[in-house]
């Protein structure tokens, strides 16, 4: 199998609630971060939800970043997944824990994997 990616879901805890709950803010302390890790922005989506949580979409060169917030528990979940493997989706999710002054997070990483045989996956 040869790595064709990389895939992290990071929870960011105890952030400062006003960040994450202005969509204009959050969106661009994201855009900053995906530029200062090397990550191309190509286009954005962020919605706000009645006022609390936002919701949004980066889609990346060679890369995607979802984020959700949860401003009531201060919280946001970040899910970033990579179609090359020098790309740092961890350094990116460290440097939101910067931008949203949170006290830290947890975080899954996997390698995606390409199979070159004719492996299917049965649905």
């Amino acid at each position: 199998m040869r790595v064709t990616g990389l895939h992290v879901l990071a929870e960011i805890h105890d952030c400062d609630k006003a960040l994450i709950q202005d969509p204009n803010r959050l969106e661009s302390l994201v855009r900053e971060a995906a530029s200062e890790n090397g990550f191309v922005v190509e286009d954005v989506f962020f919605h706000q939800f009645n006022q609390e949580g936002v919701s949004g979409t980066l889609i990346v060169t060679q890369a995607n970043i979802s984020i959700h917030t949860w401003p009531e528990s201060r919280r946001v979940t970040v899910d970033v997944v990579t179609c090359r493997e020098d790309m740092d989706p961890l350094a990116l999710c460290e440097s939101l824990v910067d931008k949203f002054k949170a006290s830290h997070m947890t975080a899954k990483h996997n390698k995606r994997e390409f199979d070159d045989g004719s492996t299917a996956i049965a649905v």
